[in-house]
């Protein structure tokens, strides 16, 4: 990719101040893009402090932007300050999300609705206001999961993952005429602080047998580093990926890909 490519570029990336958020920002800021981070985080939280760094250091320029992305709000604000700023938008990255580790019949209408508000409704809006002002060669890239690939007992996240893929579908069909591309990345076990929350999952220990139970079920035996995940989005959001749109990206380390056999050829000794 051509190390200029981002100067003079702006990009947005919900769900920017932590994890892979985080991650896409900062190899964003290094790139020279322009970012629109947004996030629940409050601006002086220290979780924004590397980022603010990082923009001063690379010379780009970070944006935070304190909103709820299920609030249809937040979105014709931004649109708007977009198109005031005069940078073209080239990228999207539709990375906000919340976890819940329940179960059809543990869930309750209201769990399930903010969930999906958050995780499904946020991305439907961002592409609905952010569309219109991309320009061709603009890609957008959707954060499901291998939970959007494959089984999982967390219902209302299955769900809201196996979602985000129909919808990059819908909108890569719709937008492609206008030359922008639109796909997925669907992570597996990421070392962020999402996957140790002891308070999802109710206690500490079965925290620690979520996670190992993710690694032992990964090819690679480990968790991705975030910047592996933003790495890919970055890839598919700019020109080298030029004739990839409507796709599924697994950046799993093989969970997807290993299937039912692999552990079963562990477990007889054949792997």
């Amino acid at each position: 990719m051509n190390s200029n490519y981002w100067l003079g570029k702006a990009v947005v990336v919900t769900g920017g101040a932590r994890g892979q958020g985080a991650a896409e920002v900062l190899r964003l800021l290094k790139a020279g893009a322009t970012v629109y981070a947004v996030d629940v985080i409050p601006d002086d939280d220290p979780l924004w402090d590397a980022l603010v760094t990082a923009a001063h250091t690379s010379g780009a320029t970070l944006i935070i932007r304190v909103a709820d992305v299920s609030q249809e709000s937040t979105w014709t604000g931004l649109a708007r300050d977009i198109l005031e700023a005069g940078l073209p938008l080239f990228g999207l990255v539709n990375n906000a999300g919340i976890t819940l580790r329940k179960k059809v019949t543990e869930t309750s209408a209201q769990e399930w609705d903010h969930l999906l508000d958050i995780n499904l409704k946020g991305a439907f809006l961002a592409i609905r206001a952010l569309a219109p002002l991309m320009p061709a060669g603009a890609a957008i890239v959707n954060i499901s999961s291998v939970a959007g690939l494959i089984g999982y007992f967390s219902a209302a996240y299955t769900t809201s993952k196996w979602a985000l893929r129909g919808l990059t579908r819908a909108a890569a069909l719709e937008l492609a005429d206008q030359g922008i591309r639109v796909n997925t990345v669907c992570p597996g076990l990421v070392e962020t602080p999402m996957i140790l929350q002891a308070n999802v999952v109710h206690n500490a220990e079965k925290a620690q047998l979520f996670h190992q139970g993710n690694a032992d079920a990964t090819l690679l035996s480990r968790g991705a580093d975030p910047d592996e995940i933003a790495a890919a989005v970055v890839f598919l959001l700019g020109p080298d990926a030029s004739f990839i749109t409507g796709a599924d990206l697994p950046v799993d380390g093989g969970m997807s890909g290993g299937g039912v056999y692999w552990r079963i050829g562990k477990g007889t000794g054949d792997l």
